[in-house]
């Protein structure tokens, strides 16, 4: 039964039925995925992929299977920094850190960056282009 998985995953991401209605393009209607977490009707395989996709999970897990580590679950209700798409507690946990772990940690990661730009095949043709430069009004 997919039911009270689906429910749980919904209200866990704070959508409404017709807020998945929209994100499954209303290839269903709210009343029918009212119905399928009330265990009334069963989703097809199409329908529950794609309600899987829109709640970003596995379909597996809809049928209860687990396919994550479960304690990351009570992330799911945490509000996510737009900028890393990570939750907020993590970006407070970093900054909680002392000056000179951030900088250590910052550092390797923009170490990490300039050898993904130094080894990129793609990044090396853009880097021979011509620089366009651009006149923005300073306001």
């Amino acid at each position: 039964m997919v039911g009270e998985p689906l429910r749980r995953f919904r209200l866990a991401r704070g959508m409404s039925l017709g807020d998945l209605e929209d994100a499954i393009d209303r290839s269903v209607s709210r009343q029918t995925l009212s119905k399928y977490e009330h265990g009334k009707l069963q989703p097809t395989a199409r329908v529950l992929n794609r309600i899987a996709s829109a709640l970003g999970i596995k379909s597996a897990q809809l049928w209860g299977e687990s396919t994550c580590d479960t304690e990351a679950e009570p992330l799911l209700n945490q509000p996510m920094d737009p900028s890393t798409d990570k939750p907020l507690s993590e970006r407070r946990k970093f900054l909680q850190l002392p000056k000179a772990e951030r900088n250590r940690i910052l550092s390797e990661q923009a170490k990490e960056m300039a050898d993904f730009y130094e080894n990129d095949p793609e990044w090396r043709e853009w880097e021979r282009l011509p620089l366009v430069e651009y006149d923005i009004p300073l306001k």
